[in-house]
């Protein structure tokens, strides 16, 4: 604590009362400014994924709530100006999913992990190519100096080089559940065995084959696809733009101080995960808001509650079979509870009588509503988070990408049931819907929130006070584990396995020997 000298002090004792409050005001804002952290913050969003950005828009708004200063590269500008917040805009640089893939375009066989890791590498090439535009490079050129930069590490690795030219400390940003390829770049241990990579539809209980399919695909992902889908052609278009003189991708990775991470054990499973390595799933919640008269009415005035409905942000629901989508109808027309469904045609002909559709609906703000008793979800990682949070029990039904982990995550806790989009039909539907609606599951699923919620810390606290701890410290080398600068043969143990392996042989060679020996002397 600083006191004011004692001459100050008894200074004090003789003003006016006015002067006084005058006074402590001076007094307390220097002492303010002077202990005040507001730093200066460059966020780095490559990906197009809209779904991703609002993982960390509510972040960064806190951020700028509590003072400090940001730039933020992204597809997605802010629609209101905001104070101490400046956009670079990457439109342009790769197509923004919005509610515009069609099913016909989603892989469904068994190697779709490996074209969706391919289309994945694809996209974040695209991406890079906003590194040639003009206002990206006036501002490269402009040499800002920033405290931390914050990026997200997904498929875009290209905009790595932001941390080398500008020479601050990063952290990075997984928007889901680790990539395969980035838990090396952290120290992560990762065990195929019980860990699945989240491009494969298994939980952390699996069979003989799933763990070797697991294991396979976790070293053609981490060590092969990614080196030469991703690393290599990042790694040719930085020297394209900046020259030979630059560093690595690989490298620049394995230097960021801290990755905060779209998980929690609680829904996602238990992980090893070293200090550096920080969960803040829910850091994108905010207190739900009320709803629209029609929707609140709607699911207020529901006897026996509402079952919500959504395929999510990117596919577009409107190009599902009508075969499918009369399945779900006819299933909802024998349900006594109501159903919002989210869907892109308000007019969808023969929708039953308990059925209310809607172009928009705030998802949140519905899944937080006491009334609604179930959803019907892609498995998308945002609204099982929110689904989860408010003890939702949930028909799940994966379509692409980290979607089918996340549902077989959702079942092993009991609260969910996972359907093949290729396999719906009327009786599947049904089925489900009953087992969601069990006094049970619910129960369960109630139970599986109060896990959840129940931090010492609330999630967007954490998130903004490591962002702080990394800045305020010029990063955080010191919790970092020394295995992510270990080469993989030392890591894994492969040159003391071979050294232990070589004695044990000469050790069994020389017994034979020996044995040999006695052997003649004895004859």
């Amino acid at each position: 604590m600083i006191t004011p000298p004692v001459s100050m002090s008894f200074a004090c004792c003789s003003m006016r009362a006015s002067d006084f409050i005058i006074f402590a005001i001076i007094l307390s804002t220097s002492l303010l400014s002077q202990y005040s952290c507001e730093y200066k913050i460059l966020a780095v969003f490559p990906h197009a994924g809209k779904s991703h950005f609002f993982v960390y828009e509510p972040i960064l708004k806190e951020l700028v709530r509590r003072g400090h200063e940001l730039t933020v590269i992204s597809h997605f500008a802010q629609n209101k100006l905001l104070i101490n917040f400046t956009d670079l805009s990457l439109a342009g640089a790769g197509e923004i999913r919005l509610n515009n893939l069609p099913v016909s375009k989603i892989v469904h066989n068994p190697l779709r992990n490996l074209f969706i890791h391919h289309r994945l590498a694809e996209r974040g090439l695209q991406n890079c190519e906003a590194l040639n535009f003009s206002h990206i490079k006036n501002f490269i050129k402009s040499k800002p100096s920033f405290d931390v930069i914050l990026h997200e590490h997904f498929n875009t690795e290209c905009f790595l080089v932001l941390n080398h030219i500008f020479k601050a400390p990063s952290m990075g940003l997984a928007p889901c559940t680790v990539m395969p390829w980035n838990s090396n770049r952290y120290g992560i241990p990762t065990n195929p065995s019980y860990i699945p990579i989240n491009l494969l539809p298994f939980s952390d209980t699996m069979t003989f084959w799933e763990r070797l399919v697991n294991t396979v695909n976790y070293i053609l992902h981490t060590y092969i696809m990614a080196d030469f889908l991703q690393i290599r052609p990042a790694d040719a278009l930085i020297k394209k733009y900046f020259g030979d003189n630059m560093p690595s991708v690989e490298d620049l990775a394995r230097n960021v101080s801290l990755y905060l991470v779209n998980s929690h054990f609680s829904l996602n499973k238990p992980r090893p995960l070293p200090p550096n390595v920080i969960e803040i799933a829910g850091a994108h919640l905010d207190k739900p808001k009320p709803l629209p008269p029609d929707l609140e009415k709607f699911i207020s005035d529901s006897e026996h509650g509402v079952i919500y409905f959504s395929f999510g942000s990117v596919i577009s629901e409107r190009t599902i079979s009508d075969n499918v989508k009369q399945a779900f109808m006819d299933a909802f027309s024998e349900i006594p509870q109501r159903v919002l469904w989210k869907y892109e045609d308000e007019s969808l002909p023969g929708k039953p009588i308990n059925v209310l559709i809607r172009k928009w609906i705030p998802q949140f703000d519905i899944l937080s509503h006491p009334n609604v008793v179930g959803f019907i979800s892609h498995g998308g990682l945002l609204g099982s988070i929110e689904a989860f949070h408010n003890g939702i029990p949930i028909v799940s039904i994966p379509f692409l990408g980290d979607q089918f982990t996340n549902a077989k995550a959702l079942e092993s806790h009991g609260t969910a049931i996972v359907l093949d989009f290729l396999n719906i039909n009327k009786e599947t539907i049904s089925q489900a819907l009953k087992f969601i609606l069990k006094p049970s599951i619910l129960k369960k699923a109630k139970n599986r929130a109060r896990l959840f919620r129940d931090r010492p810390m609330s999630p967007m606290d954490t998130a903004i006070w490591w962002i702080e701890y990394v800045a305020r410290n010029g990063g955080a080398d010191e919790i970092k584990p020394a295995v992510i600068h270990m080469p993989f043969y030392q890591s894994a143990l492969l040159d003391v396995g071979l050294f232990i392996l070589f004695v044990v042989v000469i050790i069994v060679y020389m017994n034979y020997r020996l044995f040999k020996l006695i052997l003649r002397i004895i004859d």
